[in-house]
C-alpha cells in the first residue's frame, strides 16, 4: 500500500527515503553520522543508477523530498561516505571528525540549532503587521528571533507548539524538516477551522507537489509567491542560500490588504481553494 501511494503522488521512493534518514541525522550529532554515511551511500547508488546529464534534474525534481540543499550537500555526503564509508568505528573523535569533514569546522547541532532554526528577515515583518495588525502567537519560533518577530505569544522548540493550543492572530515560518513541516501546517489548519486562529500568514518553501502544500492551498484565502528568494538566517548569523522559492500563505478576512500589500513584494492572487489564481 506504502509504495501504491508513493506511485499515486509521483514520488520517488528513493528521494524520500534519502530524505528521512538525512532528516533523522539532524536530530543528534552523537548517532547522525551513521544515517549521513548512509544518506550518501543511497546517493552514490541512485546517481549511477542514472543516465548522464540526469543527476541535477533528479535532485531538483526531489528537493522537497530529499530536504536539503541540494546544492550542496549531497555531494558532501558522497564524499563523505566514500571517505568514511568502511569504517566501522564511530566513537566521540571520529564522529567530530566525519561531522567536520561534511560541513566544516563547527560540527552542526552541537548548539542545539540543527537546521530548523532558521529565521525571516526583517524586512518582511512591516508588511505582516499592516495586514495582521500585530502578532499574537509565534508557535514555532525562538527567543532570539523574537528581536524581530515581537510577538505577543510565542513557542520554542522546547514548548513543542504542536501539543499547544493556538490562538488569534498567528505569524507561522515552520521548521523544515520531514514531518515537522507537515505536522505544523497541519497544526495551522486545524486551528484555523476550529476558530481559534482568526487570522494568520504562513511563510513556506515553494513545494507544490508535497501533500501539506496543497492542503493549505485547499483552504488558503490568499497566496504570495515571492519574486526572490528569502534569504533566512541562523542564529549565528550564517545566511541560507535556498534553491527553491518562497510562498506566504494568507488565512483572513483581510484578502484585499494582504494583496494590496504583499504584491511589493510577489505576486499575490485571491485563492479560495482555487487551483489556479482566481
Amino acid at each position: 500500500m506504502a509504495q501504491l501511494e508513493l506511485i499515486i503522488r509521483n514520488e520517488d521512493p528513493d528521494a524520500l527515503a534519502i530524505g528521512e534518514l538525512y532528516c533523522k541525522a539532524r536530530a543528534s550529532v552523537a548517532d547522525s553520522v551513521r544515517y549521513l554515511i548512509e544518506a550518501g551511500q543511497r546517493l552514490l547508488e541512485k546517481k549511477a543508477c542514472l543516465a548522464r546529464g540526469e543527476w541535477m534534474p533528479w535532485l531538483e525534481a526531489n528537493a522537497d523530498l530529499l530536504n536539503m540543499d541540494i546544492s550542496c550537500t549531497p555531494q558532501r555526503l558522497m564524499n563523505a561516505a566514500v571517505k568514511f564509508g568502511a569504517s566501522a568505528e564511530y566513537d566521540d573523535q571520529r564522529v567530530i571528525e566525519i561531522s567536520r569533514a561534511i560541513w566544516g569546522h563547527n560540527v552542526r547541532g552541537v548548539q542545539n540549532t540543527g537546521q530548523n532554526e532558521w529565521f525571516t528577515p526583517d524586512q518582511y515583518f512591516p508588511l505582516v503587521r499592516e495586514v495582521l495588525g500585530g502578532i499574537d502567537l509565534d508557535p514555532a519560533s525562538h527567543a532570539q528571533a523574537q528581536t524581530i518577530v515581537q510577538a505577543t505569544h510565542y513557542f520554542t522548540k522546547a514548548d513543542n507548539g504542536l501539543v499547544q493550543e493556538w490562538y488569534g492572530r498567528v505569524w507561522l515560518n515552520p521548521p523544515y524538516a520531514l514531518p515537522l513541516i507537515g505536522q505544523f501546517v497541519g497544526k495551522m489548519l486545524a486551528e484555523r477551522q476550529a476558530g481559534r486562529v482568526t487570522a494568520a500568514i504562513m511563510l513556506t518553501h515553494t513545494y507544490s507537489s508535497s501533500g501539506w502544500f496543497q492542503s493549505a492551498l485547499a483552504v488558503t484565502d490568499a497566496i504570495c509567491f515571492a519574486h526572490t528568494r528569502v534569504k533566512f538566517y541562523e542564529p549565528d548569523g550564517t545566511i541560507a542560500n535556498p534553491t527553491q522559492g518562497q510562498t506566504f500563505f494568507y488565512f483572513g478576512d483581510e484578502t484585499d490588504k494582504f494583496l494590496r500589500t504583499f504584491r511589493a513584494i510577489g505576486s499575490a492572487s485571491p485563492w479560495n481553494g482555487c487551483s489556479v489564481p482566481c
